[in-house]
């Protein structure tokens, strides 16, 4: 999985749940998480999936951060590269308005209401102190349920985990001393232990996977395209982080898509590149 969208893997954990062929399933993380609302929503399914019975092992790459984690706490098991980027477990809000831009232009917004809120959250106007109290009061609800969910999720006391979160990162090596990762280890070990957990060879194991989105698509066929008009020898890995910061991270980190404007994206990547 790379930016979170629900859509997609609420529907394949559903699948597994429903599936009686599946017995346990491995979740492959790589992302630096995105919207709160999108995360929770696939918490949910891991811990529907949990209660029919079926183990659920997390698999981390390069990257399993802020909303990432959160969906993942609860796991019955993870496991991490000892490089893998993840933890950053913080909340921000996300609100644009474009006022300023339109009054360039000449386009001004004005009005009158009933109350101190009616107009709020119009992109053509400024934020009220009002509305921007509001909004952090959801913002630091939001981090408190996240807090609560890992301590929960990794059976740690509320005090541990606030010691380590406040957005900060952690490679897995680390990771696996705070305890927010279980062992060390690639795919081939979390399909092993999820195995373990139910008492089956883990030759048995199978994939499900989800559609791509458009972002991905689009650098599917652009990474294609590149590859035939130079050569793959002269395809770069720096062309490749090129594309993908300008149809993955960039594309799929507006602000949208999430109903209380609130994020649980790990901003590194943006500063690494």
């Amino acid at each position: 999985m790379g930016q979170i969208g629900s859509s997609g893997l609420t529907k394949l954990l559903r699948k597994a749940r429903q599936d009686k062929k599946v017995k346990a399933v491995v979740l492959r993380i790589d992302s630096g998480g995105g919207s709160a609302f999108a995360s929770e929503l696939i918490r949910q399914e891991v811990l529907q999936l949990q209660k029919a019975g079926k183990p659920l092992v997390v698999s981390m790459g390069s990257m399993a951060a802020s909303g990432a984690y959160w969906l993942a706490a609860d796991a019955d098991k993870i496991y991490a590269s000892s490089n893998t980027i993840t933890g950053s477990i913080g909340i921000f809000g996300a609100f644009p308005t474009i006022e300023k831009s339109l009054a360039e232009i000449g386009v001004f917004n004005d009005g009158v209401g009933t109350t101190k809120m009616a107009g709020q959250g119009n992109l053509t106007r400024p934020m009220s102190e009002d509305l921007r109290a509001a909004v952090q009061l959801n913002i630091e609800r939001g981090y408190r349920q996240f807090i609560q969910i890992v301590a929960h999720g990794r059976k740690m006391e509320l005090t541990e985990v606030e010691k380590i979160a406040q957005g900060r990162v952690w490679d897995g090596a680390t990771a696996l001393q705070l305890g927010l990762v279980d062992e060390l280890g690639g795919l081939e070990d979390a399909v092993a232990a999820a195995a373990e957990l139910v008492g089956l060879p883990a030759d048995q194991a199978y994939y499900f996977q989800g559609e791509k989105n458009p972002a991905e698509l689009l650098l599917q066929r652009l990474e294609g395209a590149m590859a035939g008009e130079v050569g793959a020898g002269f395809f770069t890995a720096s062309a490749t982080r090129l594309i993908r910061n300008l149809t993955g991270t960039q594309y799929s980190f507006l602000p949208t898509g999430d109903p209380r404007n609130m994020y649980s994206h790990c901003l590194l990547p943006f500063s690494v590149q």
